[in-house]
């Protein structure tokens, strides 16, 4: 017997009563957050001209002379999913103030042909570390004329930005093989709003979505007949999600294999899916119509059964038919998304506030008691945002204010919510 435990016994108290006691929960990590406006859509008059902005996301550059980049998308305010040109604006004080928004030349949108154009959106940039590039992903969109796109038409579309000649290269589009694990067609793949990741070695787990399609099918598409709304709320599984695993050399993205299909037979399926490695282990988020599911894998490539995200309380978490990505500190993982019952009934799908809670990484919930508002809502959408990791001392997240006519006094503000952590974030990259 141990001096410890004869000491307890001594004192009338048993060993095996502590060992039994529930574990003391270890105190939240603390942070604070900074609302900042880093352009408005009234600026430029760009309301006027039937623009707004969108898809705002950042990439930090963390060199000699350390500054952020930031992609904003030009969307056709009375159109869905109507997309232009692509333009970035940049931050040489660590995001204190922007440059004035500027179109990217080489990434204007542009005839295709075969009576289409083509756009870039949906894009995600974040810094490479291993080639010192920041790597933009995202999807293509197909349009003939100012309406919806052409949804059997898509492609995994990035570009590259060399920060020695502060420019960014051309289009490009992941050349991704045409049949997936099952022998069927790997149809319209995209990484629409997508959270990649760099690995130490510096290659690149890109989540990506596609529809699965059979011979027929496949057909159909290339002829034009393919109905893909038909489809997508047919029996067949509508959006599928994979992970893909490819080599960056600073200049052309490869494709070197995929992982599971991960399906589900409802509405649109999976997709919009963002991942992330905490602990040893590969988290992914995912969108579907009703809810949002979530899973995990050991290595990023093999994942267990989906799951519907839930509270720690056994409740529903309330996202749906939107995104969500995640916030990681060497000390705690957190989910950023929106949801139901957050006094936002008059919100298009519930859409704002922008929320953050600490996630339980064995069980797969949300802490509900951590959960904080990151942007609050002024009755317009806040999603499709991006996070960026700043250093070991912040980390931001970037969302616009979404006008589809809830009001007319919006000011399709972008934002940047700059989140301070009490302790430094030893996950950051330098």
């Amino acid at each position: 017997m141990t001096v410890f435990n004869y000491c307890l016994l001594c004192l009338g108290i048993s060993p095996m009563f502590l060992a039994n006691l529930p574990e003391i929960a270890a105190q939240p990590l603390d942070y604070s957050i900074t609302l900042e406006t880093v352009t408005r859509g009234s600026d430029q008059a760009r309301e006027s001209a039937g623009f707004i902005w969108t898809q705002a996301r950042a990439a930090y550059v963390p060199q000699d002379t350390s500054y952020a980049i930031m992609t904003l998308s030009q969307k056709l305010k009375s159109g869905s999913d109507v997309y232009y040109d692509l333009y970035e604006t940049l931050s040489y004080d660590t995001g204190k103030t922007w440059t004035t928004p500027r179109v990217i030349p080489s990434l204007k949108i542009h005839d295709y042909g075969q009576g289409y154009r083509r756009s870039m959106s949906d894009m995600t940039p974040q810094w490479h570390h291993a080639t010192q590039k920041v790597l933009n992903i995202g999807k293509s969109f197909f349009y003939t004329d100012d309406s919806d796109p052409d949804r059997s038409r898509r492609e995994v579309a990035y570009s590259v930005y060399d920060p020695v000649t502060q420019s960014w290269g051309p289009y490009q589009q992941l050349q991704l093989p045409a049949l997936d694990h099952d022998s069927l067609h790997l149809s319209a793949p995209v990484a629409g709003c997508v959270q990649w990741l760099e690995m130490p070695n510096g290659e690149v787990l890109l989540p990506i979505f596609y529809y699965k399609m059979n011979d027929q099918q496949a057909a159909a598409a290339s002829r034009e007949t393919f109905d893909v709304g038909n489809f997508m709320n047919s029996n067949d599984l509508g959006h599928v999600t994979t992970v893909v695993r490819c080599r960056f050399d600073g200049g052309k993205l490869t494709y070197l294999e995929h992982g599971d299909e991960l399906a589900l037979k409802a509405g649109r399926g999976l997709y919009e899916p963002s991942i992330a490695v905490f602990e040893g282990e590969y988290f992914l988020t995912l969108r579907a119509d009703k809810t949002a599911y979530v899973t995990k894998s050991p290595d990023g490539l093999h994942f267990e059964d989906v799951k519907e995200w839930k509270f720690d309380d056994g409740k529903a978490l309330g996202s749906y038919n939107t995104q969500q990505h995640w916030v990681r500190h060497s000390e705690g993982l957190f989910l950023v998304y929106t949801r139901k019952g957050a006094d936002n009934n008059e919100v298009f799908r519930h859409r704002a506030p922008l929320l953050m809670a600490q996630v339980n990484p064995e069980k797969l919930e949300v802490i509900r008691a951590t959960e904080r508002v990151i942007v609050p809502q002024d009755g317009v959408a806040l999603g499709n945002f991006g996070i960026t990791e700043v250093d070991e001392n912040e980390t931001w997240v970037t969302t616009t204010e979404y006008w589809r006519g809830e009001t007319e006094n919006t000011d399709n503000e972008v934002f940047v919510a700059r989140i301070q952590w009490s302790k430094p974030n030893r996950l950051a990259r330098k």
